[in-house]
């Protein structure tokens, strides 16, 4: 007999041996049917055919008549696999409770590395390497800049959006530095061109593809930020970052 192979692999999903499965399907084709005709009709081995309808009456896949000879009648389709379905559900949701628990006490005990970096030559190096490494997503957040950042930000943020990143930042207009005002949509917009006005004044969040997340912050004096004396901590956590990435993305979506 032709027997279907996807039905055949569903079968076994919900629990069925491969020959479990082929008499199964047979049964449910032929009817009432008795061991011989069954090892014929299946292709499954006469040495194998007992053993696999002693498995299929124990879990509940058919009925046994002992008539002369011993006669097999599937159950119902519909009603045998909606039980084994609920059995199947139930299981997963086990297992997905135990490896979710395991999952959060690890979690729970892992320590994020963290650098602490100093000096705006460091912190400049470091930005620039993020945004160079960065393979799919680059999330800049805040308004902490200094006018040489930028312009060095400008050619790297350039040669990722020619790779195709997605890159979306989101600052204030401008701040003011001891030298003067900073307009930072006008220095990033030729190469960004969407630019939403909201964020930090005061510190900045670099997210490079929810992976590394780098902090940056500085003194203020009144509404004067010091660039020069400038600190960040660089975490390269994916549970840090993508909690970050989250926060980004509410405030881009506002």
């Amino acid at each position: 007999m032709l027997l279907d192979e996807k039905t055949l692999v569903t079968l076994q999903k919900l629990g069925l041996t491969y020959y479990g499965a082929r008499v199964y399907t047979t049964l449910v084709s032929l009817g009432p049917s008795d061991a011989t005709d069954l090892a014929i009709e299946s292709e499954v081995p006469r040495t194998k055919i007992y053993d696999v309808l002693r498995r299929l009456e124990t879990e509940k896949w058919i009925t046994v008549e002992h008539t002369r000879p011993i006669t097999y009648t599937a159950k119902y389709p519909k009603d045998i696999i909606e039980e084994q379905k609920a059995v199947f559900n139930s299981e997963i949701d086990d297992v997905s409770n135990q490896l979710s628990m395991l999952y959060d006490k690890l979690m729970d005990k892992e320590i994020p590395k963290v650098w602490l970096l100093r000096g705006t030559d460091n912190i400049t190096a470091k930005v620039l390497d993020m945004v160079g490494r960065a393979k799919k997503d680059i999330m800049l957040l805040g308004a902490l800049y200094s006018a040489d950042e930028l312009e060095q930000l400008r050619t790297e943020l350039s040669l990722a959006k020619k790779k195709g990143l997605n890159i979306r930042v989101i600052s204030k207009q401008s701040i003011k530095l001891k030298d003067g005002k900073l307009d930072i949509v006008e220095k990033l917009s030729p190469v960004i061109p969407e630019i939403k006005i909201s964020g930090p004044s005061f510190a900045k969040y670099v997210i490079i593809d929810d992976k590394e997340l780098l902090i940056v912050y500085s003194k203020v004096e009144g509404d004067v930020l010091d660039v020069d004396s400038i600190i960040a901590i660089w975490i390269p956590n994916v549970s840090v970052a993508s909690y970050q990435a989250s926060i980004f993305n509410g405030i881009w979506n506002e």
